[in-house]
């Protein structure tokens, strides 16, 4: 680091500040008094505009605050050692005692605080780095560490890996099921966490849009880390010899930096065959080697069928819904309406848009199924299984082609739909994955996968479809929709709807694109074939809730979100408008417990309504998108739809901004500090079970390694055994201790809060009048402040020099800003001035 932006007079130690405020305060003092700003304000409100974006709070009791704006005349680092812990609302919750500030002026030499960023981020992996700025009292020694400019390594890396942290390369492939958000999602978290880490960084992303970026060989050859965040089966041949990790898109959403850092230590090198077979197809294990389950396999079959959905579900329901709304009730897309006397009217347009959109709705609907069977075969056994599980699909599809052969069964109208797709898909892929293990002569292996393969899966599939399965699957699903059908129809058509709907709406909103939201999709999807739209209609209501919701809240309760989380709320609202519920995934990933509640409830509502007014959507898509697209038929049933999804976002936003305002409590109050203490001591809980059920893994493959060694040298076996259970007993122990300790924590801390939040509302209450004064004060003092901004805002409107009035505005406009934040700072300040001994004496009880 340069000696120039770290000095011996830029470290402070046993520094006396009570706040993350203060703090700050203390900084700009020093900085000033040195020259190296020009303004203190300035200064504090940089280092909070930073805050705002995502907390500088780190791990471990750090945290990297940092400024870069014009009035930093130089680059300065400064270290501060904290007399008593400050709250930084760090990442894992802990308070913090060291805090590496950055002074950055704006311009081209600012760029450096990247680099010192970066820096700084990688000597805090190093635990003697951390010591030293924790304990040691030698401020020598303290710049001597941080000046250090020697090659970091990853602690228990692997051999491979001992080179100069920042010019690692890491090289990785996005893959979700769906291939529309999480794949991008995931690609965005890994990139940004590669880089704060140092790591140069490449991402390939598998979507529904295709290969986006895709990696060339050059660097593939150059990296020494794969990995692969795929919630489906991909090709993973080129990575052979390269050391792969693999993980499941959510995990790299959540917590990228920990994918990253056990990707270091625990990647694997694969093999060429890996997931290659004999015959060049993929097999069903993931690249990490860990084996897919039947719902992994038909959610991958789900990804590709859904954009043919969506096509085909759009198509039909918007040239039906508009030939409808222009011809009449009766009119199909023709112009063609019923006469009275039950004939049709001469067609108005054979060959016009509305016709053709029709056609292309049926063909898309035709393919859906064959592409499901198809890509779930796929996802199992590769390319191989492809063609002979839709052949076997579509016979599967065609009524007429399934031998009636039980006597009463009467004439088969009903295909074997969803269900055939995935029992062919299913059967012909396990099929193909038995075939290539097979040992053939060389000279056959190429004939296998295009001559062997589909003739004997494809025939023997649609053989038994045809002879056996076909009937009586179809059969079963003709009377499933005939008794939908009636109930629907019946008296209890409402009741029916309403229960369908709330079911529905709240699996829609559970997991937001996830396992649960698409078996209700397809569910509902596959009885829109049978002629069955209400349960689609209540889905498409609930599906846009979460998503919606969490956007709306960021901007009516936009306290409790950064400028980062407000930006994602938009995003949110335009993905939910376009019915994409994982617009609200990173909410659900910030705060599970309350933003999944809150989604499941405002879904609930939605579904329930539209289920209840029996509202249906021809296109098995959600969002406000397909009513403007006639897909919920227009008139009333778009109002009553409009008024299912308007009662869910209500329900979603209000319970979510409620609830997150009734657990912050008042700046400074006891709520405000239990509320931390609990959120501490359930991470702490988590972090100590996570630590033992790694403890428990270990011993379990020692216990591994040593039978079968014991096994090698012909040795009994019994005595490791018995050691192997004796150790995972106590670590059974252990964790029932951890959890005991975390209830018994969590009774105290409740028992203290209530007897002192009632002393402190009591206090509270008697200085009424006195808060009511200050804070009429600050805000006449605030309004007064504001009127002088407005009064030199009005004298610019004849300002003739635009680049003089730009500039003049954004003065203005930050100078408000920064007067509104410091007007809310003296509140936030005094009410933390008044609850200070409660807040001690709750501390001090915890203890």
């Amino acid at each position: 680091m340069n000696n120039k932006i770290l000095k011996k007079d830029y470290i402070f130690l046993d520094v006396d500040v009570k706040s993350q405020d203060d703090a700050f305060a203390f900084i700009a003092d020093q900085a000033l008094n040195m020259k190296l700003i020009t303004s203190k304000k300035a200064l504090i409100s940089g280092f909070k505009n930073r805050e705002l974006e995502g907390t500088t709070g780190f791990e471990d009791g750090f945290s990297i605050p940092h400024a870069r704006i014009k009035e930093v005349q130089e680059a300065a680092v400064f270290v501060l050692r904290f007399k008593n812990d400050v709250d930084w609302k760090s990442m894992d919750n802990k308070f913090t005692k060291v805090a590496i500030a950055l002074l950055i002026p704006e311009g081209p030499n600012g760029d450096q605080h990247l680099e010192i960023l970066s820096s700084i981020a990688i000597k805090m992996m190093d635990e003697n780095f951390k010591k030293v700025l924790k304990t040691s009292k030698d401020v020598n020694k303290i710049l001597q560490v941080l000046n250090q400019n020697k090659k970091q390594t990853k602690e228990n890396n692997t051999k491979s890996l001992n080179k100069n942290l920042k010019q690692l390369n890491i090289v990785g492939v996005t893959a979700c099921v769906v291939g529309i958000a999480h794949t991008y999602m995931a690609e965005d978290r890994l990139i940004s966490a590669a880089k704060e880490l140092g790591y140069n960084v490449r991402i390939e992303t598998q979507g529904s849009k295709g290969i986006g970026t895709p990696l060339k060989a050059i660097e593939i050859e150059n990296a020494d880390i794969v990995i692969l965040a795929t919630d489906t089966a991909i090709d993973t041949s080129r990575f052979a010899g390269k050391r792969v990790y693999s993980c499941k898109v959510g995990e790299a959403i959540k917590a990228p930096q920990k994918i990253i850092e056990t990707a270091l230590k625990d990647a694997a090198v694969i093999n060429s065959d890996s997931k290659i077979t004999s015959f060049d197809n993929k097999k069903s294990v993931s690249s990490a080697g860990k084996k897919e389950g039947v719902l992994q396999h038909i959610l991958a079959g789900i990804g590709y069928m859904i954009p043919v959905i969506v096509l085909g579900g759009i198509c039909l329901a918007f040239s039906l819904g508009l030939a409808k709304a222009i011809w009449g009730p009766t009119a199909n897309t023709m112009g063609q309406t019923v006469l009275p006397n039950g004939d049709l009217s001469p067609i108005v347009s054979q060959w016009g848009p509305l016709h053709v959109l029709e056609l292309i709705g049926g063909g898309a609907f035709a393919l859906m199924i064959p592409i499901l069977a198809g890509f779930i075969g796929n996802s199992i056994a590769g390319r191989a299984a492809i063609a002979p599980a839709m052949v076997g699909a579509f016979i599967g599809n065609t009524p007429s082609s399934l031998s009636n052969w039980i006597p009463g069964m009467g004439i088969i109208e009903t295909p074997m739909g969803f269900i055939g797709a995935i029992i062919a898909g299913l059967a012909v892929g396990y099929f193909v994955r038995w075939v290539n293990t097979w040992r053939v002569p060389k000279s056959l292996a190429p004939a296998m996968p295009i001559f062997f393969i589909p003739l004997i899966a494809g025939i023997g599939i649609s053989i038994i479809f045809i002879y056996v399965l076909g009937a009586p699957i179809g059969w079963l699903m003709q009377q499933i929709s005939t008794g939908i059908k009636t109930a629907y129809q019946g008296n209890i058509g409402i009741g029916v709807g309403l229960g369908l709907g709330l079911v529905l709406g709240a699996m829609a909103g559970f997991d937001m694109g996830g396992p649960i939201n698409k078996i209700a999709f397809i569910t509902s999807s596959a009885l829109i074939t049978q002629g069955i739209e209400q349960p689609m209609g209540a889905m498409a209501a609930g599906i846009p809730v979460a998503p919606l919701g969490m956007g709306l809240t960021t901007v009516l309760f936009k306290k409790f979100f950064s400028d980062a989380e407000r930006g994602m709320g938009i995003s949110a609202m335009i993905m939910g408008t376009i019915g994409i519920s994982e617009g609200a995934i990173p909410f659900a990933i910030r705060d599970p417990k309350r933003a999944v509640i809150c989604n499941v409830a405002g879904s609930a509502v939605a579904g329930g309504i539209a289920g209840a007014f029996l509202i249906t959507d021809a296109a098995a898509h959600g969002g406000p998108i397909v009513a403007i697209l006639g897909a919920v038929p227009y008139g009333l049933s778009t109002f009553y739809y409009f008024i299912a999804v308007a009662a869910g976002v209500a329900v979603t936003t209000l319970s979510y901004g409620l609830w997150l305002t009734y657990d912050a409590g008042k700046y400074g109050s006891v709520k405000k500090a239990h509320v931390l203490h609990l959120n501490i001591l359930s991470e702490n809980k988590k972090e100590d079970i996570r630590t033992l059920n790694e403890k428990a893994l270990k011993i379990k493959q020692d216990g591994k390694e040593k039978i079968k060694a014991a096994k090698l040298e012909g040795l009994e076996t019994n005595n490791v055994n018995e050691q192997t259970l004796r150790e995972l007993a106590v670590i059974k122990t252990d964790k029932e201790n951890v959890i005991n300790k975390y209830k018994n924590d969590v009774l105290k801390s409740k028992e203290s809060y209530k007897n002192i939040s009632i002393l402190e509302k009591e206090f509270i209450k008697s200085k009424k009048s006195e808060i009511d004064d200050f804070e009429k004060n600050v805000n006449n003092k605030l309004k007064s402040e504001i009127a002088k901004i407005n009064e030199q805002h009005q004298l610019l409107k004849n300002e003739q020099n635009k680049a003089k009035k730009t500039k003049a505005l954004v003065e203005l406009r930050d100078k408000k800003s920064l007067i509104k934040q410091d007007a809310l700072n003296l509140k936030n300040n005094n009410s933390e001035k008044l609850r200070k001994d409660f807040v001690v004496r709750y501390n001090q009880e915890l203890i």
